[in-house]
């Protein structure tokens, strides 16, 4: 009997543990800015590493954005480039060679000096951000039907958020059948003449998380976002460089703490940024930032 009740005890800790560390999407809180990592935190270690997730991690980022492709035996590691030459010690394509043959090589740091890290597969990733931080799945679109099984049997559906630049009907036409398990945000290129027509296709068929809208460099392209917002969907920018987020880019901080006032002000509530630590210094200053807990 008292082994039996100290096992109890046991799963009953366990089980309270793994509800603290459940993390959600669809509860964070769309007065609070969300902060995603472009490539995990590159600055402090090679992008698309788990090492770069981590410290991301450790900063209390909500959210880190990476990279998918796939080797020569269809294991879905994280890569940006359609080659591995600039951030890896190899040459070639990732389909090039197999996961054995890959985990030989080592990442390369900003500078492209070799590190010892090796690239990571998904699966390795997920181990580090589940019930700690949500995932942004870039170039994920045509690897869909490999991540979908894995996100589903880690019952991960509510931490991932998917981007893309299909059409509501192209989406609905490849992932009708899942399309509301899964959290989806459409990329709309404002620069490009893409606008309300994409937005309302979206609006009236489908829950969207959210928008990523490319602004160009300039705020000639520029709509209202709290229309948007109102909707129940968010606005999500990338304040990465002057062409995406219409001149109101990352380094501006560097002699403007509170150049990322502009986001503010414009009601936009999810920034992709190379400058995380910066950004969320701004956003407790002006109490607009929260962790994913």
């Amino acid at each position: 009997m008292k082994i039996n009740r100290f096992i109890y005890v046991l799963l009953l800790i366990s089980g309270l543990v793994l509800g603290q560390n459940k993390i959600s999407l669809s509860k964070f809180p769309q007065d609070k800015i969300m902060v995603v990592a472009h490539r995990a935190d590159w600055r402090e270690a090679p992008e698309n590493s788990l090492m770069a997730v981590r410290k991301a991690i450790e900063k209390g980022i909500n959210m880190v954005e990476i990279d998918l492709a796939l080797t020569k035996d269809n294991v879905l590691i994280l890569m940006h480039d359609n080659t591995i030459d600039r951030t890896t010690t190899g040459k070639g394509k990732p389909s090039d060679y197999t996961l054995e043959e890959i985990k030989k090589l080592y990442l390369r740091d900003g500078l492209g000096v070799p590190t010892q890290m090796r690239i990571p597969t998904l699966e390795e990733i997920l181990d580090v951000t589940q019930g700690k931080v949500f995932i942004n799945l870039d170039k994920a679109f045509d690897y869909f039907d490999l991540v979908y099984p894995i996100l589903k049997k880690r019952n991960l559906f509510d931490e991932v958020l998917f981007k893309g630049t299909a059409t509501y009907e192209e989406f609905n036409k490849k992932y009708g059948t899942i399309k509301n398990e899964i959290h989806y945000m459409p990329i709309v290129r404002l620069a490009k003449n893409e606008g309300w027509p994409k937005i309302n296709d979206y609006l009236n068929n489908y829950k969207v998380y959210g928008f990523e809208l490319t602004l160009g460099s300039d705020e000639s392209h520029l709509i209202n976002f709290k229309d948007i917002q109102k909707k129940g969907a968010r606005v999500w920018v990338n304040s990465l460089w002057p062409q995406q987020s219409a001149g109101h880019n990352d380094d501006l901080v560097l002699e403007n703490p509170d150049a990322y006032e502009w986001f503010v002000k414009n009601n936009i509530n999810i920034i992709q940024t190379d400058r995380p630590k910066e950004l969320i210094d701004f956003l407790k200053k002006k109490k607009l930032y929260v962790g994913v807990k």
